[in-house]
């Protein structure tokens, strides 16, 4: 029963503001833009040379608000030429897309994507630069979901299909390179349903039972992720806003791989992308093997529509476990905070992450000197999330996943703002005799990112970020800290022509390296059609 950790949140805001219940809100916004922008890169601690680079871009945004869709999107492509014998030339892809269209009455098609970079020169979580050591990361997911009523019963069933890829240009030549276990791609697959009756229809108890199933197979060591689960869930209300809420299952959770080949000395064979090349010919090895009863009780608090508190202690993975949710929707804002725990990696968290994604009105936060966006997407209506966690450390292992992570976002007259917070605890789940984590291991990683904008008049804004990302590895890996902030000026010159100028700088300091400091400039052109 694997779980993002904004699906709680998600389905309170579902509550509070149906999706296809603001007719009178309807729009349809595409803005296709073509934009040049001249970049520099100065150091001020730790050495270098002054690079310069000019990006060349092709985007668009969108946002959809009909009947039948609400979607949203921020995709674009560029190229960086680089200038001097310092810098390559680049294709840059980054972006999200989010939507869900209402297929019939209960049924909606839901599908996401997400296209990014992070770096491969051993600087985890730290933002990426134009220098080359960084890879493409994709993201994407789609499946139906159905909700309907019979008689007193709620039904409700869901399919996701996910995929996430990291490109295979991985770079390992850095202290602490982590050999072998690299993810390269995974496809998931993940099917739910449940059918109750509310409290106070049959008897104060309100009763669902549920059940799933959920599977990833990964293309590192021939992974295998599968978890099946079912359960009984009971929502006993005390007052008019206050429940008692509890439920018991049985869950059966295996993960399994293949060996990696070896060398004639008896030594991993490790690809040219740093991964392990897989002994197709070795029998499955069972690394984890989870198959007991699992429960929980909590407490539900839900003053109003626009506000909702969950809380759950209960037994599950051979251990106590705690999780909840605090969300609240105001005019214009909104805030969600979600403790999660639960059996992840690397594919299962970038999809469940898109897939929280949702709304016409996200906010996605750029680097104008890099064009990616800074790790979180934010929305007044509840459906943001930062990426930051996940883009931290990325990994072909399976690991105990817990933390908590928050979101704000609001926006008043000319005023736009967002805070992303969040911490997590990776602890891996490894095989006997695995050379880059032992079994136990944990990384963990804290981050923070928040915008501010600012419309001066009808053609001119500023746009200012900062952001903070410190992680701390495990498997002789580099401790990471990561600061930065930036501003960004924006004029209309034309109806359809935009300048910008922008300032930055950026720190990032690992263990056993200087720190490295820059300041960034840039100035640019956009033409939107």
């Amino acid at each position: 029963m694997t779980i993002s950790r904004f699906s709680l949140v998600l389905a309170g805001i579902a509550l509070a503001s149906p999706a296809f219940a603001r007719d009178e809100q309807r729009k349809v916004d595409v803005t296709p833009y073509l934009g040049i922008d001249q970049v520099v890169v100065a150091p001020i601690k730790g050495g270098g040379d002054v690079l310069t680079y000019t990006n060349v871009t092709a985007g668009v945004t969108a946002s959809v608000q009909t009947r039948r869709m609400e979607a949203s999107a921020d995709l674009q492509y560029a190229h960086s030429f680089g200038w001097g014998d310092d810098l390559s030339d680049q294709d840059i892809i980054s972006g999200i897309v989010s939507g869900q269209y209402s297929v019939a009455r209960g049924l909606t098609l839901n599908a996401g994507g997400l296209a990014t970079r992070v770096r491969t020169d051993g600087l985890s979580g730290a933002s990426v630069r134009n220098d080359g050591y960084s890879s493409q990361v994709y993201a994407g997911y789609v499946g139906p979901s159905y909700i309907t009523r019979l008689g007193d019963l709620d039904v409700s069933a869901s399919y996701r299909l996910g995929y996430a890829r990291v490109e295979d240009d991985v770079n390992v030549d850095f202290p602490g390179a982590s050999l072998g276990n690299g993810f390269a791609d995974s496809t998931t697959h993940d099917l739910m349903g449940s059918v109750g009756v509310g409290p106070g229809v049959w008897m104060p108890l309100g009763l669902v039972a549920s059940a799933g199933y959920s599977r990833e197979d990964a293309s590192q060591l021939d992974q295998r992720f599968e978890d099946k689960w079912a359960r009984l869930d009971a929502t006993l209300p005390v007052s008019p806003t206050v429940a008692l809420i509890g439920g018991v299952g049985y869950e059966d959770m295996k993960i399994s791989q293949r060996s990696p080949l070896l060398d004639g000395n008896g030594v991993p064979v490790i690809s040219s992308s740093g991964r392990y090349v897989t002994d197709e010919s070795s029998p499955r090895q069972l690394i984890y093997d989870f198959d007991d009863i699992i429960w929980d009780v909590g407490v539900l608090w839900r003053p109003s529509h626009r506000t909702s508190l969950t809380a759950r202690v209960g037994e599950r993975y051979g251990g106590m476990t705690y999780s909840g949710s605090f969300i609240w929707q105001g005019r214009n804002k909104s805030f969600a905070l979600v403790v999660f725990d639960g059996i992840d990696s690397f594919g299962r968290v970038i999809t469940s992450d898109v897939a929280a994604l949702s709304g016409s009105n996200l906010n996605l936060v750029r680097n104008p000197f890099t064009g990616d966006f800074t790790g979180c997407a934010f929305s007044t209506t509840g459906g943001g999330q930062c990426f930051n966690d996940a883009l931290a450390g990325i990994t072909g292992a399976n690991f105990r996943y817990r933390g908590v992570a928050a979101q704000f976002a609001a926006e008043r007259g000319p005023w736009g703002m967002g805070i992303g917070l969040g911490y997590s605890q990776r602890k891996f789940v490894t095989p006997s005799g695995e050379t880059v984590f032992v079994r136990g291991t944990k990384d963990q990683n804290w981050y923070g990112n928040a915008s501010l904008t600012y419309r001066v008049d009808s053609q001119s804004s500023i746009d200012t970020a900062v952001y903070a990302n410190y992680f701390d590895a495990s498997g002789n890996r580099l401790d990471v800290l990561n600061l930065g902030a930036f501003t960004s000026y924006y004029r209309l010159v034309t109806r359809n022509l935009q300048a910008s100028a922008s300032l930055g700088i950026d720190s990032a300091k690992a263990d056993q390296l200087d720190a490295v400091i820059n300041a960034m400039g840039q100035l640019g052109l956009r033409y939107t059609f």
